[in-house]
């Protein structure tokens, strides 16, 4: 059955199926091509009489990650296109009730990814918890962060992407039955790390009402001096900054590839502190609450991320007691030692695995996503109650278990798409998964709506705050913990840099 809606640009007509109606492939921006690639997005051309919305629009320009790993997690591509800015929405009922809003920015590095992969059906969101679910798409790597006076690109136009999304959601999320004063942001990996740039960025104030960054929170921008040493390493690989938007697209993308694995000067695609869309970082203002006090946060990883990337590495596969004291010397320096022991002692205590390889990984996870969590909420709690903090920490049945509660494995639990045939593998398929996945789609669904992730199907779930460092645990059992490893938080706390 076939649904139509109004929208400023024009009219779309939607595909409804089992209560849920989609509008799939929706152009929030203009084509960031020609003369607006590496331009912040402009508006969308209106057209006259209604427009199919049944399929997804392009991905972003990426390449899809090979072997195993993108099979796994469930990165899958569809058509790749320079002209990339579309979103897809999913609503119970195109009426007048205003229900909450969910927009999902997806993770992948920054160059890879997309609002359409099935993992992010928002189907099934959207008819448990009678909300409205968008996903949406951005430019990615090279073309969606480099930074460059020459090009007048702030380096920062994916997060303007991001923003025009959100701001195209308040603007017209009321004619699909959603709640424009009602909305969270939430995205995994760097969309979560986005998020966090969200936050603290002065454009995008108002723009969502609540935000749950996963596995994915504050970290580094890119200074201005290497986004432009990036910037200029591309101009005179293509003849220089006047011929760069005459490039095609796809050889923007090798170049990229080229420069990310440069083993000496490797260049990093992500925000840019540029002086104008992020003017300084945004843990100051993160911090002080100055675009974000009183809005709720529920953030969080998984318990074992860095096991995706540890495992899959043969490298490490002799990693011994003798290698692991050399390599801990990146975190800890002259303290390698004593770190080492005190993973070895909180993780037995924990029950936690403690060979060399899995207290790397620990190390790895915590410098990467744990510490980076836990310092962006004890930030925000500084001023906002409203703060709760979770670890998922189901174990993955694929390969044996070794990857523990890997990176990525909590998307398909969110979104209730465990059932897939190619999220059975890495999720299993036992009562337990759809019995974890109701309660963490029940938990979400109530933080959506109210700002509190309280559910009946939860233990109590308190508050976080640096006095109590209360942490759900989201796992066959489900339960809470105040200050998990927090003899581990402390080290990191007091003088490494995560």
């Amino acid at each position: 059955m076939a649904s139509t809606v109004s929208t400023h640009a024009g009219d779309l007509r939607g595909q409804e199926q089992d209560g849920v109606t989609s509008f799939k492939g929706v152009a929030f921006a203009a084509p960031p091509v020609g003369g607006l690639r590496w331009r912040e997005p402009q508006p969308v051309e209106p057209w006259h009489g209604v427009r199919d919305a049944f399929a997804f629009g392009p991905c972003a320009i990426q390449r899809t990650i090979p072997g195993d790993v993108g099979e796994l997690i469930g990165i899958h591509t569809g058509e790749i296109s320079e002209d990339c800015l579309y979103l897809n929405v999913w609503t119970p009922a195109l009426d007048a009730k205003r229900r909450p809003v969910m927009v999902w920015i997806h993770g992948g590095g920054n160059t890879v990814g997309a609002g359409s992969q099935p993992r992010v059906n928002g189907e099934h969101l959207a008819r448990r918890g009678d909300v409205v679910v968008v996903t949406t798409n951005y430019r990615l790597g090279a073309l969606g962060f480099l930074h460059s006076s020459d090009l007048g690109a702030s380096g920062n136009e994916a997060l303007l992407d991001q923003l025009a999304a959100l701001r195209w959601v308040k603007r017209e999320i009321a004619s699909f039955g959603g709640d424009p004063d009602n909305v969270t942001v939430f995205g995994q990996s760097a969309g979560g790390f986005d998020i966090a740039q969200l936050m603290g960025m002065p454009r995008a104030e108002g723009a969502f009402d609540k935000a749950i960054p996963m596995s994915g929170s504050l970290t580094a921008q890119v200074s201005r001096t290497d986004a432009e040493t990036t910037a200029q390493r591309f101009a005179e690989k293509f003849g220089g900054f006047d011929a760069l938007r005459d490039v095609p697209a796809h050889e923007i993308h090798e170049f990229q590839l080229a420069l990310a694995s440069d083993r000496e000067s490797p260049a990093r695609f992500a925000p840019v502190r540029d002086g104008e869309v992020l003017t300084e970082d945004a843990a100051i203002n993160v911090g002080t609450g100055l675009h974000t006090r009183g809005k709720p946060l529920m953030i969080g990883h998984t318990r074992d991320e860095s096991t995706l990337f540890t495992a899959f590495n043969e490298s490490l596969a002799d990693l011994d007691d003798t290698k692991l004291a050399t390599m801990a010397e990146n975190h800890f320096g002259d303290r390698a030692a004593e770190a080492v022991e005190l993973y070895r002692t909180s993780r037995n205590a924990a029950g936690l695995p403690t060979s060399p390889l899995e207290i790397w990984t620990a190390m790895s996870t915590d410098r990467m996503f744990r510490m980076p969590a836990i310092r962006t909420a004890e930030l925000h709690s500084s001023h906002t109650a409203d703060t709760w903090f979770y670890v998922f920490a189901y174990t993955s049945p694929a390969r044996g278990g070794r990857l523990g509660a890997c990176h990525a494995l909590d998307i398909p639990f969110v979104w209730g798409t465990y059932g897939l045939e190619d999220m059975q593998r890495f999720c299993g398929s036992e009562p337990v998964v759809a019995k974890l996945s109701g309660q963490v789609m029940s938990a979400y669904l109530a933080f959506a709506r109210s700002g509190d992730p309280n559910t009946d199907t939860l233990p109590q779930w308190p508050r976080y705050s640096r006095e109590a460092r209360n942490t759900m645990y989201l796992d066959r059992e489900c339960r809470v913990e105040d200050g998990p490893l927090d003899e581990i938080r402390a080290l990191w706390a007091d003088g490494s840099d995560p």
